[in-house]
């Protein structure tokens, strides 16, 4: 259980420092998780990846629950308190994306299904995501350091996400042309689809970071 001690005394600035430090935090874990959901695409990885991804989620809860008691404690000493809050639901939200993902891309890499391989796929997808996570912590850090340049970060972000957009809807029409079973097709489809989302969510992740920073 992650505890972080706050007392109402405390100055407001040492305060919102605290909780930025928490909130990097989250995202480091995040990096992390899809750090290990990138290494399920090499075969007899994925079972431990998998288990790592699960344990990194009940970690985030922790930090959410953490934040959540001591924003509360806070009271209006915070006064964006509802913007934090809300990159951390959606951090949380995110990691969950990603064990989803996770779960299913198992199933994928047991063996079961040979005849279609979509590891390069998902290879090329998850270095990306790796790529926008990175930037998104960095984002997050910023706050700490200078809050209005967070704005000058998001273009790399968006940009990244424009290009496993355009990996994503490709590989899709790839697998339509080359999957003649229907129950592999749909899982394939779903993974695919389900990598598209956490580069949405990492998206609309750095937009409520710009709206924190607003707040600072």
């Amino acid at each position: 259980m992650v505890e972080l001690k706050l007392y109402l005394g405390e100055p407001e600035i040492q305060a919102k420092r605290k909780i930025l430090a928490v909130l990097t935090d989250e995202s480091r874990k995040t990096i992390d998780a899809i750090r290990e959901l990138a290494k399920m695409t090499a075969m007899g990885a994925a079972e431990e990846s998998y288990m790592k991804i699960q344990s990194i989620a009940e970690d985030i809860k922790g930090y959410r629950r953490a934040l959540t008691r001591s924003l509360a404690e806070l009271g209006s000493m915070i006064i964006n308190k509802e913007d934090i809050m809300r990159v951390a639901y959606q951090i949380e939200e995110l990691v969950d994306l990603v064990e989803g993902t996770a779960f299913r891309l198992k199933q994928f890499n047991s063996g079961k299904y040979p005849k279609y391989d979509v590891m390069d796929t998902v290879s090329k997808i998850t270095d990306r995501l790796i790529e926008m996570i990175i930037k998104l912590n960095d984002m997050i850090k910023m706050l700490q350091i200078n809050p209005e340049k967070t704005s000058e970060m998001l273009p790399a972000i968006e940009n990244i996400e424009k290009d496993i957009d355009g990996i994503y809807r490709q590989s899709l029409i790839d697998a339509y042309d080359s999957i003649n079973d229907p129950k592999l097709y749909v899982l394939v489809k779903d993974i695919l689809e389900r990598l598209d989302k956490i580069s949405d969510l990492i998206l609309s992740l750095s937009d409520s970071v710009m709206v924190v920073s607003i707040g600072l």
